[in-house]
């Protein structure tokens, strides 16, 4: 974690072994947003899209953010419409 105080991740690109996400949940708006999504395991990020998909009501709006994949978001949101890419 950061030293700042933030307690925002650290994380080298590139590095071996790293899977993870950061989501932010808005119980009254009904949103869950990717905000940060890493993984050094092929097949992990879509796998972990997927089970938040997939654990997430049919009533709440899946979105993220800001898109800096490169098109896996894209690629992502084609195969689950429900997720929005701004």
């Amino acid at each position: 974690m950061s030293k700042d105080g933030k307690n925002n991740p650290v994380v080298e690109v590139g590095a071996e072994g790293i899977v993870g996400v950061e989501l932010l949940i808005d119980c009254s708006a009904r949103i869950v947003q990717f905000y940060a999504l890493t993984s050094a395991v092929k097949g992990c990020g879509s796998n972990i899209v997927g089970a938040v998909v997939e654990a997430t009501p049919e009533d709440w709006h899946l979105a993220v953010p800001f898109d800096w994949s490169g098109g896996f978001w894209q690629k992502t949101s084609q195969e689950r419409p429900r997720l929005s890419v701004y």
